[in-house]
C-alpha cells in the first residue's frame, strides 16, 4: 500500500481545515491579548494626577465655544472661576504641542500655572482632581470614543480568536471520533 494511501485513511479530510482555522485563532487571540497587555502596561506605568491650570477666556467667547475648546484642548472639570474671567481646570494632555496651541489660541487671554515660555506645566503646580496617562498625549488615542473602540476591538479580537480555536479542536475531535 501506498504511503499517501495510508496517510489518507488516518487523516479526516477536514483536518488542514481545522488546522488553520486553529493557527488562524491562534494569532488573532494573541494579538489581542497582546494589544491589551500592552495598553495596560502603558496605563500602568503611566498614570498620573493630572495638574490643575487656570485658564482666562476672552469676553467674546460663547460657553458652546468654550466647551468645544475645552474638550479640544483635554480640559476637564472646570472650577473655581474668579472675577477676571479665569477658570481652573484639569489638564490631561500636557505635551508641548498642545499646551502651545491652547496658549496661542485667540479665545484665550492668559493662562496660569503654564510656563509660557517653554510651553510646560512646571513640575511644582499642583494637582487636580482627574487623573491623566500616556494615551491622553498620544495622537489619534487622545480620543475616548477612539480609546474605547480599540480595546473593544482588542477584546472581541481574543475572545473571537479564543473561540475559533476552541470551535476547530472541537471539530477536529468530532471528526476523529466518526
Amino acid at each position: 500500500m501506498e504511503i499517501h494511501a495510508i496517510l489518507s485513511t488516518h487523516i479526516p479530510a477536514n483536518r488542514h481545515k481545522t488546522d488553520m482555522i486553529r493557527r488562524f485563532g491562534l494569532r488573532v487571540a494573541a494579538a489581542g491579548l497582546v494589544g491589551l497587555g500592552l495598553l495596560g502596561a502603558a496605563y500602568a506605568l503611566t498614570c498620573e494626577p493630572a495638574p490643575r491650570v487656570r485658564v482666562q477666556w476672552g469676553a467674546g467667547v460663547a460657553p458652546e465655544q468654550r466647551a468645544r475648546l475645552e474638550r479640544m484642548y483635554l480640559l476637564l472639570n472646570p472650577r473655581d472661576p474668579i472675577p477676571d474671567g479665569s477658570i481652573a481646570y484639569d489638564l490631561l494632555d500636557t505635551s508641548v504641542s498642545n499646551i502651545r496651541a491652547l496658549v496661542g489660541h485667540p479665545a484665550v487671554i492668559n493662562t496660569g500655572d503654564i510656563d509660557e515660555n517653554v510651553f510646560i506645566v512646571p513640575f511644582q503646580t499642583e494637582y487636580g482632581e482627574s487623573w491623566m496617562w500616556i494615551a491622553h498625549r498620544t495622537p489619534l488615542l487622545r480620543d475616548a470614543r477612539l480609546r474605547t473602540s480599540l480595546v473593544a476591538l482588542l477584546a472581541a479580537m481574543a475572545i473571537g480568536g479564543l473561540l475559533a480555536m476552541r470551535r476547530s479542536v472541537t471539530e477536529d475531535t468530532a471528526s476523529r471520533d466518526r
